[in-house]
């Protein structure tokens, strides 16, 4: 019974052992969120200042098996170690200078491909339509001698392969030619002091015929010459697991997809947390304004950072350094971001509160106190309110009028009142007013189309990127005209405008409201 003990204590001891050794093998595993570098070595030292502010690493996009077409791999003799998909044959013969021609039928055409790129000998050939009747396809619109190769006539069933391609209109290497880049690149790598290397795409390293040990062969090349770093990709893999140091599959969040991210977000948890490996929630996009969208909000961000709190599970911010330089919030973003990281890597949050940030349609605000007593707030973001236009005279060079709108505002308690006005179209708006059940607010200002009128206590007018035009102070007939009650607030909204030929401005309201703070201490 002794003896039988000891061999099973000696058993134990050696799977520990051997556990343990194993564990000094695997890389150092993290949630810390990081800011994707941009690729101008001349804004390195300006975000690593600003990821400093954020309490974020910085991380450095690496994509070591993609091709140029101007690359000298490519022309004017294309390397035999480009990827190829598979082989195709010629039906008929063809000269240097025909642009339409068949090959046999192929199933390879039902694979992915970006620039449709061909190689007969030392030829390049692109198409950009292809029709398939009977055994053959028929590729048409072809530029023959494609990237700077030459064209040259072919022989009837000449061999045809058709090359792996990318959605950057890129060209990728066969396995020995990836490792070569790979090492490359890993070397350069190695040269900088970025803490986190990113890669995205991993599935197209195995595109070539190794398939998951290309990728092997790839993570251990950059494992190799970067020791240090932390290696994070966007694809789990047998091959992957023992290299990186967390997944974050890239996805980018916006606003309009709320209702589906707690569910998204729980299976994938699940399947990380069940495989041992950190998980990153995706990324998010900090923008500036343009005709199609506009400029990213604070709360636009808070609600994402909201959620990665609930999921415990870090970020990636895409911010770059030009649109760090031209937004207003800036500062304010990167502080929202240290606040909320802080609280998450101290695991600060409780498992109730966790719950109820993981409501997709609930939004939330975070102010530090102190080094170690935060707030957090619940907070209303409400849809946009448009005014309606009462036009008071025209002629044949101008409109001008009043904008009115009468609405019911609802707060979950009694509530400082926060709006942001924003005037789009031709002309301008002056003298806003907004009553409410206590007085009546009044701003001597006024805002051009373009602009903001932004109300949280201090009144300023800013661009469209947020940044600051003008502050002033707002005229109040009452004491407390800016509070709203707990309930249904009647709201009423009135200025004069005047338009810019026969167009008139169009303005739009959106109110905050913030709940009782909880406080946060740890």
């Amino acid at each position: 019974m002794k003896r039988t003990l000891a061999i099973v204590l000696l058993l134990l001891g050696g799977l520990v052992s051997f556990a343990q050794e194993d564990s000094l093998s695997f890389p150092l595993r993290s949630t810390k969120s990081y800011l994707i570098a941009d690729c101008a070595e001349k804004d390195t030292a300006f975000l690593k200042e600003k990821c400093c502010q954020a309490g974020l690493d910085l991380g450095l996009s690496v994509l070591a098996n993609r091709i140029p077409t101007d690359s000298k791999l490519v022309a004017p003799k294309p390397s035999k170690h480009l990827l190829k998909q598979g082989v195709l044959r010629l039906q008929l013969p063809m000269n240097e200078k025909q642009t339409e021609f068949a090959v046999y039928y192929s199933s390879l055409f039902d694979q992915p491909a970006t620039i449709n790129v061909l190689q007969i000998d030392d030829e390049l050939i692109t198409y950009r339509t292809m029709e398939t009747t009977g055994n053959i396809h028929l590729l048409y619109h072809c530029i023959r001698g494609a990237f700077g190769t030459k064209a040259t006539a072919h022989d009837k069933n000449a061999i045809v392969y058709k090359l792996w391609d990318t959605p950057e209109r890129t060209l990728l290497p066969d396995l020995e030619l990836q490792d070569e880049m790979a090492q490359h690149i890993a070397q350069e790598c190695a040269k900088t002091d970025y803490p986190l290397l990113i890669f995205n795409d991993l599935k197209s390293y195995a595109y070539n015929e190794q398939g998951d040990e290309a990728i092997r062969h790839f993570l251990d090349t950059m494992h190799k010459y970067n020791p240090d770093k932390l290696l994070q990709a966007d694809l789990l893999t047998p091959a992957a697991w023992h290299y990186l140091s967390r997944i974050n599959e890239n996805e980018l969040w916006i606003g309009i997809m709320r209702n589906k991210i707690v569910e998204t977000l729980t299976q994938k948890q699940e399947f990380y947390r069940n495989n041992l490996m950190p998980w990153m929630i995706g990324n998010f996009q900090i923008r500036l304004a343009d005709k199609n969208r506009d400029a990213t909000t604070i709360e636009e961000l808070e609600w994402f950072l909201s959620k990665a709190a609930a999921f415990d599970a870090g970020f990636g911010l895409d911010f770059s350094a030009e649109t760090m330089k031209k937004h207003g919030l800036t500062d304010k973003f990167l502080n929202a971001i240290n606040n909320w990281e802080t609280l998450r890597l101290a695991d600060a949050f409780t498992e109730a509160q966790k719950e109820r940030l993981k409501e997709p349609y609930e939004n939330w605000h975070i102010e530090k106190r102190n080094d170690s007593t935060y707030w957090l707030f619940q907070q209303q973001t409400s849809r946009q309110y448009t005014c309606e236009s009462n036009l008071s005279r025209c002629d044949t060079c101008k409109f001008w009028g009043s904008m009115n709108g009468n609405w019911n505002w609802k707060s979950h308690s009694d509530s400082p009142l926060s709006f942001i006005v924003k005037v789009e179209g031709k002309g301008s708006i002056s003298d806003v007013c907004v009553i409410t059940s206590f007085g009546k607010l009044t701003f001597p200002c006024t805002v051009k189309a373009g602009q903001y009128l932004i109300y949280d206590g201090s009144a300023r007018i800013t661009d469209l990127n947020f940044n600051t035009i003008e502050e002033f102070s707002p005229q109040d007939t009452a004491t407390g005209a800016s509070k709203l009650l707990e309930g249904e607030n009647q709201i009423s909204f009135t200025c004069p405008f005047k338009g810019e030929g026969k167009q008139i401005p169009e303005v739009t309201v959106r109110y905050i409201m913030r709940d009782k703070p909880e406080t946060i201490r740890f």
